[in-house]
């Protein structure tokens, strides 16, 4: 789904006029936007004006957003939230399916506008000194803006064919929800789809896409698990990457020319990072320690999104997945201060 996504951002970039947009090609190639000076900045700084107040409306004035008509927005959310629905009560929506594009291209319209709010070298990052208040809105816009996002990314079908663009959807998915608050949404949509994601019997694939499929599922165990039983799965994945990594890792890049070898090498400091990151979750969700999680998940993050700062198709699921991580941490740090002191470690959320 690498040119699938192009695909989508390509829809909304020209939606909005002419402009001159490149693909540099490859199986994880990039994308270059050439915006004439009249075009909407691509800034952290953008403002919402009249609206900062309703980040739903914010939301609709973005102009990647308000590429689309009310009357198709309206309806493909109408549609997306319908099939939500039908997830959980075990049914079938019974609306007319839009056009997968259609969902795909409003979806990457509302992660564009509520990335903007991200801000992980400002207000985003941990290091940051705000005020309550100021953090409040940028996490209420970010819900919002999540949550759009996630229920149409959720209507769309999944392109099984392209597994590790699936993978790149999956990720993003998982983090969008936990965003958003709706996990409760996420695990009959996981439900669906886990025997195809992750089927078990893999370990004859190329390792890269082996470890990313075992990085995908660990990060929707460590997200979503509650309980030692819960976080099982979650420890088994991560026992699994480390004892394999070494060696097939070797025999990997032993395959490879050396500007191939290269290439591999910067994906799979990517994807050790990315794992790294979510370990430090789990040790978190199951100790309570160590107290600077939120700087080591940030960190390792950062580290994954330089190594593969040309892939506009991960990059997403990367940026939204330091926030669902944060999300995670506030809701077990209370928790946590309420158990006397020699309680804490051992214990699980």
């Amino acid at each position: 789904m690498t040119y699938a996504s192009y695909c989508v951002r390509r829809w909304v970039y020209l939606a909005l006029a002419d402009r001159a947009i490149s693909w540099t090609g490859g199986t994880r190639g990039t994308v270059e936007v050439h915006l004439p000076p009249a075009a909407p900045p691509f800034s952290t700084s953008m403002t919402f004006m009249a609206s900062a107040n309703d980040p739903l409306v914010a939301l609709e004035e973005h102009w990647a957003v308000s590429t689309f008509g009310t009357e198709q927005r309206t309806s493909l959310i109408a549609f997306a939230d319908d099939v939500l629905r039908a997830l959980r009560s075990g049914a079938t929506s019974q609306r007319s399916k839009p056009a997968t594009e259609d969902l795909l291209a409003l979806a990457s319209a509302f992660d564009i506008a509520a990335r903007e709010r991200l801000e992980l070298e400002g207000l985003g990052s941990p290091f940051a000194v705000a005020g309550p208040a100021e953090l409040g809105e940028r996490r209420a816009f970010l819900r919002a803006g999540a949550g759009r996002a996630f229920s149409l990314l959720a209507a769309a079908p999944l392109d099984f064919d392209d597994e590790v663009g699936a993978l790149y959807r999956v990720l993003l998915v998982v983090a969008l929800a936990h965003v958003a608050g709706q996990a409760e949404n996420l695990r009959p949509w996981l439900a669906v789809h886990r025997r195809k994601l992750f089927p078990g019997d893999d370990r004859e694939l190329r390792w890269d896409l082996l470890l990313l499929r075992r990085i995908v599922e660990l990060w929707t165990e460590v997200l979503g698990g509650a309980g030692p039983s819960g976080l099982e799965r979650a420890m088994e994945l991560v026992a699994t990457i480390r004892e394999e990594r070494g060696a097939r890792e070797r025999e990997l890049l032993a395959s490879f020319d050396e500007s191939e070898e290269m290439r591999m090498r910067f994906y799979l400091f990517a994807l050790f990072h990315l794992s790294e990151a979510a370990t430090e979750l789990l040790l978190y969700r199951i100790h309570g320690a160590p107290n600077d999680v939120t700087q080591r998940v940030y960190v390792a993050l950062s580290l994954a999104r330089s190594a593969t700062s040309g892939d506009v198709q991960i990059l997403p699921a990367l940026e939204w997945l330091y926030e669902s991580a944060a999300c995670v941490i506030r809701q077990r740090t209370p928790q946590l201060e309420l158990l006397p002191e020699g309680e804490r470690d051992g214990r699980v959320h």
